[in-house]
């Protein structure tokens, strides 16, 4: 355990600017939505958007459109938003693929020259991808939390904590899923640029396969491959309680890939 945490204490060192710069842009957007909230609701625009969104409109997209034309809508929307969950996951397969960078710039020879198991420098990676990203959807929630409880409008009711705390765990997991699948293809490459790529296109093939499914039915015999199909945070926005079979697949997919890069990382040829 101590080889662990000598090794995660590096890690952190190392990418400790990219870590604070991305929890402090994420949580700052989180501010900005509920600033952002406060504005259209306190001007009643809510009420002219959803009075402007044609027929056709409301059919494809039911509900959840209206529901995003909320209050609620807006300050959760951090939380789904591309680009904060892009910028997520590139982050989680940043750090589970170390392992394979530390092999290209030959620091893993002087580590494991030291009486350390190989395993250790895996269970490291698993440790630092399942925290920080734990971590920086924290700060994510406290920002939004701290902004609520700030700037929400006295007539108006701010989404629940369990609400955000839903959509943070959520999140969380869908990152856990992500990370354990590039440390399982980063404990089996020789470069750090052919792990994240792989694994940063498949990620956006099995976006765009949740994506398809919702409007095209072939694409929905293959949706269940997809670790987006188990974070549906808009139903979630509209009341449905966090499914806890989703938060299950995710977080046992992702477990399946930290046993895998044990494995594989154990009987590689470095």
């Amino acid at each position: 355990m101590n080889g662990i945490l000598t090794l995660a204490r590096h890690s952190v060192a190392r990418s400790r600017v990219l870590l604070l710069v991305l929890t402090a842009v994420l949580a700052g957007f989180e501010i900005l939505l509920v600033v952002a909230a406060q504005t259209l609701q306190e001007s009643g625009t809510f009420g002219s958007f959803a009075a402007l969104v044609p027929p056709f409109m409301r059919q494809v997209f039911g509900d959840s459109l209206i529901v995003f034309m909320s209050f609620a809508g807006v300050v959760c929307f951090g939380f789904f938003h591309p680009m904060v969950v892009a910028a997520l996951a590139a982050f989680a397969i940043a750090v589970a693929t170390e392992p394979v960078a530390e092999i290209e710039s030959r620091f893993l020879d002087v580590v494991l020259a030291r009486p350390i198991p190989r395993s250790t420098v895996i269970g490291r990676s698993a440790l630092l991808m399942t925290l920080l990203s734990a971590g920086v959807v924290a700060a994510m929630v406290a920002a939004t939390l701290v902004g609520l409880h700030a700037l929400t409008p006295r007539t108006t009711a701010a989404p629940a904590t369990r609400l955000i705390l839903s959509l943070a765990a959520n999140l969380w997991a869908l990152l856990f899923s992500l990370g354990g699948l590039a440390l399982a293809v980063g404990a089996a490459s020789r470069r750090r640029s052919t792990a994240g790529g792989v694994v940063g296109v498949a990620a956006l093939a099995l976006f765009f396969v949740d994506y398809l499914a919702r409007i095209w039915k072939p694409a929905a015999s293959m949706v269940w491959l997809s670790p987006f199909h188990y974070y549906d945070a808009m139903t979630m926005v509209m009341g449905r309680p966090l499914p806890a079979g989703h938060v299950a697949v995710l977080a046992g997919s992702g477990l399946a890939g930290v046993v895998l890069a044990f494995v594989l990382f154990s009987r590689r040829d470095l």
